[in-house]
């Protein structure tokens, strides 16, 4: 029994110490390719090459356009996937919040919030903390300030 005990609390330990590692660069490497149509997985995994490489990771999407990684951490990533499109992804809690925001030549731009599993199965919106749910409200609004910003210093 004793011997029964130390293998399920050593399997559980691996368990949870396996599922903590789990980084968005692993998760956004196994995306299907219909929710970001945009991007093949080769785009995908050049992306993350590129950003590795210290280069700039830019790649041509699958509408003949130029579509540009900004930024890959362990819990988070940014893509530029046209001059109206920015896509967000945060990793919190063993789900996966990606946020897509359009913007015109205006002030005005909206986002959408999907929620995922890891293994990419989508699912309703999940509670978070109060501080996880600022941190998404903070992504939508700054991708649509960052936009007037740059509307702004074109001008």
């Amino acid at each position: 029994m004793k011997k029964f005990m130390m293998a399920l609390l050593l399997a559980t330990t691996l368990n949870q110490a396996s599922a903590q590692s789990i980084t968005l660069r692993d998760v956004f490497r196994q995306m299907p390719d219909s929710l970001m149509p945009y991007l093949s997985k080769n785009n995908r995994l050049d992306f993350i090459d590129f950003l590795d490489s210290g280069m700039k990771a830019e790649v041509k999407n699958q509408l003949g356009g130029t579509s540009q990684m900004i930024a890959l951490g362990d819990d988070s990533l940014t893509i530029r996937m046209n001059p109206s499109l920015r896509t967000d992804m945060l990793l919190m809690d063993s789900t996966v919040v990606m946020i897509e925001t359009f913007t015109v030549d205006s002030i005005y731009g909206q986002s959408r919030v999907h929620y995922f599993t890891t293994a990419w199965q989508p699912i309703a919106a999940p509670q978070f903390t109060e501080a996880q749910s600022q941190r998404i409200k903070r992504f939508e609004m700054q991708n649509i300030l960052k936009r007037d910003d740059e509307l702004l210093n074109k001008r």
